[in-house]
């Protein structure tokens, strides 16, 4: 019964590495992608076209969630890369480093 309940545990944790950068990697893409748009154009009176801008708190969300997936796209070649040359990932001073294993 121990080993049923192992796989399922190990089943849950792939499930949720999967939802968080299978799918939430393009989610929070998307998301910046979107606070970029601007408002619908608009048409003035006197036939101008009036062009809205996102607001600087909407474009500093956009480019906060283009640098997360960034960052994410890197730890994921780190940890690629560093499986084929016999090293891991290591966060020991904030940013994700290539060391030998122990």
């Amino acid at each position: 019964m121990d080993t049923v309940r192992l796989v399922f545990d190990a089943a849950g944790r792939v499930l949720w590495a999967g939802l968080l950068l299978g799918a939430g990697l393009p989610v929070v893409f998307a998301l910046g992608v979107r606070m970029l748009a601007g408002a619908e154009d608009t048409v003035g009176p006197d036939g101008t076209v009036v062009s809205h801008r996102p607001s600087a708190v909407r474009r500093a969300v956009a480019w906060l969630c283009f640098a997360l997936v960034v960052f994410a796209v890197v730890v994921g070649l780190l940890v690629i890369i560093g499986a084929g040359t016999g090293k891991v990932v290591s966060f020991e001073h904030g940013w994700p480093t290539l060391v030998p294993k122990s």
